[in-house]
């Protein structure tokens, strides 16, 4: 009985090490996604904006109000990829493990 609670033990202690190299790897993998020409976001996959760019030719008073929507759409579409980034290296993770389709698990 013993010798079972040691091999999930063991078990455990290398998912919970796949799970911090695949994050450590998604924090090196980028998205960029941008709104026309005004503006480029970039993020990685872990969800965090590395960079952000605004072509200096849109940055006047008059097009502030179309600059903070487009940079809100764009960020969205990029935490929207970031985040099928992420669920796509889990699930490989996963699959690589053997583990059952878990909801919640990654």
């Amino acid at each position: 009985m013993l010798e079972q609670f040691g091999n999930v033990m063991e078990m455990v202690k290398r998912l919970q090490q796949n799970v911090a190299n695949m994050e450590e790897q998604l924090k090196n993998e980028l998205i960029e996604v941008s709104g026309s020409d005004m503006v480029k976001v970039t993020l990685n996959g872990q969800q965090q904006i590395v960079a952000l760019e605004i072509n200096p030719k849109y940055i006047t008073p008059e097009s502030a109000t179309l600059l903070q929507d487009l940079l809100i759409t764009t960020i969205n579409n990029g935490f929207i990829q970031s985040r099928e980034m992420h669920k796509t290296a889990m699930d490989k993770l996963a699959g690589e493990l053997n583990l059952p389709k878990i909801p919640g698990l990654f």
